[in-house]
Protein backbone atom coordinates (compact mmCIF):
# COMPACT_ATOMS: atom_id res chain seq x y z
CA UNK A 1 0.00 0.00 0.00
CA UNK A 2 3.05 2.24 1.32
CA UNK A 3 4.70 1.57 -2.42
CA UNK A 4 1.38 2.66 -4.49
CA UNK A 5 1.04 5.79 -2.48
CA UNK A 6 4.71 6.97 -3.01
CA UNK A 7 4.38 5.87 -6.73
CA UNK A 8 1.29 8.09 -7.30
CA UNK A 9 2.73 11.01 -5.65
CA UNK A 10 6.06 10.53 -7.69
CA UNK A 11 3.34 10.54 -11.13
CA UNK A 12 1.70 13.84 -9.51
CA UNK A 13 5.20 15.45 -9.25
CA UNK A 14 6.13 14.88 -12.62
CA UNK A 15 2.40 15.72 -14.12
CA UNK A 16 3.15 19.10 -12.44
CA UNK A 17 6.64 20.05 -13.47
CA UNK A 18 5.74 18.58 -16.89
CA UNK A 19 2.61 21.55 -16.64
CA UNK A 20 4.76 24.10 -15.67
CA UNK A 21 7.19 23.38 -18.18
CA UNK A 22 4.75 23.53 -21.24
CA UNK A 23 3.41 27.02 -19.35
CA UNK A 24 6.79 28.17 -19.17
CA UNK A 25 7.25 27.60 -23.12
CA UNK A 26 4.03 29.35 -24.09
CA UNK A 27 5.11 32.55 -22.20
CA UNK A 28 8.30 33.19 -24.59
CA UNK A 29 7.50 36.95 -25.01
CA UNK A 30 10.41 37.27 -27.84
CA UNK A 31 9.10 36.56 -31.40
CA UNK A 32 10.70 33.61 -33.26
CA UNK A 33 11.14 32.95 -37.19
CA UNK A 34 7.81 30.89 -36.87
CA UNK A 35 5.64 33.75 -35.43
CA UNK A 36 4.99 35.59 -38.88
CA UNK A 37 2.86 38.93 -39.51
CA UNK A 38 -0.70 37.92 -41.08
CA UNK A 39 -2.01 38.73 -44.30
CA UNK A 40 -5.93 38.90 -42.73
CA UNK A 41 -5.13 40.69 -39.35
CA UNK A 42 -8.11 42.77 -37.91
CA UNK A 43 -5.24 45.06 -36.67
CA UNK A 44 -4.36 48.28 -38.38
CA UNK A 45 -0.62 48.47 -38.54
CA UNK A 46 1.15 51.33 -38.09
CA UNK A 47 4.34 52.36 -39.76
CA UNK A 48 7.86 53.71 -39.37
CA UNK A 49 10.05 54.94 -42.16
CA UNK A 50 13.66 53.16 -42.24
CA UNK A 51 14.59 55.81 -44.69
CA UNK A 52 14.12 58.77 -45.93
CA UNK A 53 13.91 58.63 -49.90
CA UNK A 54 14.26 62.04 -52.01
CA UNK A 55 10.09 63.66 -52.62
CA UNK A 56 10.52 63.00 -56.65
CA UNK A 57 12.72 60.22 -58.22
CA UNK A 58 14.02 60.49 -61.70
CA UNK A 59 11.61 58.27 -63.56
CA UNK A 60 14.44 57.05 -65.45
CA UNK A 61 16.45 56.21 -61.86
CA UNK A 62 16.60 52.77 -60.52
CA UNK A 63 16.08 52.13 -56.65
CA UNK A 64 18.26 50.14 -54.46
CA UNK A 65 19.02 46.89 -53.92
CA UNK A 66 18.19 45.45 -50.89
CA UNK A 67 18.97 41.88 -49.02
CA UNK A 68 15.90 41.16 -46.76
CA UNK A 69 16.98 38.23 -43.91
CA UNK A 70 14.53 36.47 -41.87
CA UNK A 71 15.73 33.35 -39.76
CA UNK A 72 17.23 31.25 -42.46
CA UNK A 73 15.00 32.98 -45.38
CA UNK A 74 17.13 35.23 -47.61
CA UNK A 75 16.22 37.48 -50.72
CA UNK A 76 17.21 40.09 -52.75
CA UNK A 77 15.02 42.93 -53.77
CA UNK A 78 16.09 44.77 -56.89
CA UNK A 79 14.71 48.84 -57.60
CA UNK A 80 13.53 49.69 -53.77
CA UNK A 81 12.75 52.90 -53.68
CA UNK A 82 11.81 53.19 -49.66
CA UNK A 83 11.90 50.40 -46.56
CA UNK A 84 10.05 51.14 -43.81
CA UNK A 85 8.85 48.93 -40.88
CA UNK A 86 4.77 48.16 -39.81
CA UNK A 87 3.63 47.19 -36.46
CA UNK A 88 0.58 45.13 -35.61
CA UNK A 89 -0.96 42.50 -32.88
CA UNK A 90 -1.12 38.94 -34.28
CA UNK A 91 -4.09 36.90 -33.31
CA UNK A 92 -2.81 36.36 -29.66
CA UNK A 93 -2.36 39.89 -29.32
CA UNK A 94 1.61 40.08 -29.18
CA UNK A 95 3.17 42.70 -31.21
CA UNK A 96 4.68 41.82 -34.47
CA UNK A 97 6.71 43.93 -36.76
CA UNK A 98 7.50 43.31 -40.41
CA UNK A 99 9.31 45.50 -42.97
CA UNK A 100 7.79 46.82 -46.21
CA UNK A 101 9.40 47.18 -49.18
CA UNK A 102 8.02 49.78 -52.01
CA UNK A 103 9.67 49.40 -55.04
CA UNK A 104 9.70 51.17 -58.67
CA UNK A 105 8.20 49.43 -61.49
CA UNK A 106 10.95 46.69 -62.95
CA UNK A 107 11.76 45.64 -59.33
CA UNK A 108 12.93 41.50 -59.28
CA UNK A 109 12.98 39.36 -56.09
CA UNK A 110 15.98 36.83 -56.35
CA UNK A 111 15.79 33.99 -53.51
CA UNK A 112 18.73 33.51 -51.75
CA UNK A 113 18.04 30.83 -49.62
CA UNK A 114 14.43 29.26 -49.40
CA UNK A 115 14.83 28.25 -45.71
CA UNK A 116 13.09 24.86 -46.43
CA UNK A 117 11.67 22.15 -43.59
CA UNK A 118 13.86 19.71 -42.11
CA UNK A 119 13.24 16.22 -44.42
CA UNK A 120 14.34 14.90 -41.09
CA UNK A 121 11.31 16.01 -39.52
CA UNK A 122 8.47 15.67 -42.05
CA UNK A 123 5.91 12.42 -42.51
CA UNK A 124 7.25 11.94 -46.34
CA UNK A 125 10.57 12.47 -45.58
CA UNK A 126 10.84 15.51 -48.27
CA UNK A 127 11.85 19.18 -47.26
CA UNK A 128 8.44 21.37 -48.04
CA UNK A 129 8.66 25.35 -48.16
CA UNK A 130 8.09 27.59 -45.23
CA UNK A 131 7.28 30.83 -47.09
CA UNK A 132 5.06 31.93 -49.49
CA UNK A 133 4.31 34.87 -51.85
CA UNK A 134 0.67 36.24 -50.83
CA UNK A 135 -1.40 37.19 -54.08
CA UNK A 136 -4.27 39.51 -54.33
CA UNK A 137 -6.22 36.55 -55.58
CA UNK A 138 -5.95 34.73 -52.49
CA UNK A 139 -3.40 31.86 -53.49
CA UNK A 140 0.07 31.82 -52.47
CA UNK A 141 3.37 31.01 -54.63
CA UNK A 142 5.79 29.19 -52.68
CA UNK A 143 9.73 29.95 -51.99
CA UNK A 144 11.94 26.84 -52.19
CA UNK A 145 15.28 25.95 -53.01
CA UNK A 146 16.76 26.89 -56.87
CA UNK A 147 13.45 29.18 -57.37
CA UNK A 148 14.51 31.20 -60.37
CA UNK A 149 14.23 35.44 -60.42
CA UNK A 150 10.64 36.37 -60.38
CA UNK A 151 9.33 40.43 -61.14
CA UNK A 152 7.46 42.07 -58.35
CA UNK A 153 3.72 42.47 -59.89
CA UNK A 154 0.99 44.86 -58.34
CA UNK A 155 -0.92 41.08 -57.31
CA UNK A 156 2.01 40.44 -55.05
CA UNK A 157 1.44 41.48 -51.40
CA UNK A 158 4.25 39.98 -49.30
CA UNK A 159 6.00 37.44 -48.11
CA UNK A 160 4.31 35.51 -45.03
CA UNK A 161 5.43 32.26 -42.85
CA UNK A 162 2.79 29.19 -44.32
CA UNK A 163 3.02 28.09 -40.84
CA UNK A 164 1.47 31.03 -38.88
CA UNK A 165 0.38 33.19 -42.07
CA UNK A 166 2.07 36.03 -40.76
CA UNK A 167 4.02 38.61 -42.89
CA UNK A 168 7.81 38.82 -42.22
CA UNK A 169 8.11 41.33 -45.66
CA UNK A 170 4.98 43.19 -47.30
CA UNK A 171 5.53 44.68 -51.07
CA UNK A 172 3.86 48.22 -51.99
CA UNK A 173 4.70 49.81 -55.41
CA UNK A 174 5.85 53.04 -55.67
CA UNK A 175 2.90 55.79 -56.29
CA UNK A 176 3.92 59.46 -58.30
CA UNK A 177 1.11 61.20 -57.31
CA UNK A 178 2.20 64.45 -58.82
Amino acid sequence: MNNSHQTLRAMVILMAITMLMLLVGCNNSTPTETMNPSPISSSAPTSTLSQTPSPTPDPTQNGETKTFNFGGLKLEVTNVYEVRTENMKDDGGNPWEYSVYVYNPGARVTVLSADMSDVNISADGKSHANWGVHLASGERKDIVDDMKSFDLTPDMLGIYSLESSLYVLEFEMYKNDK
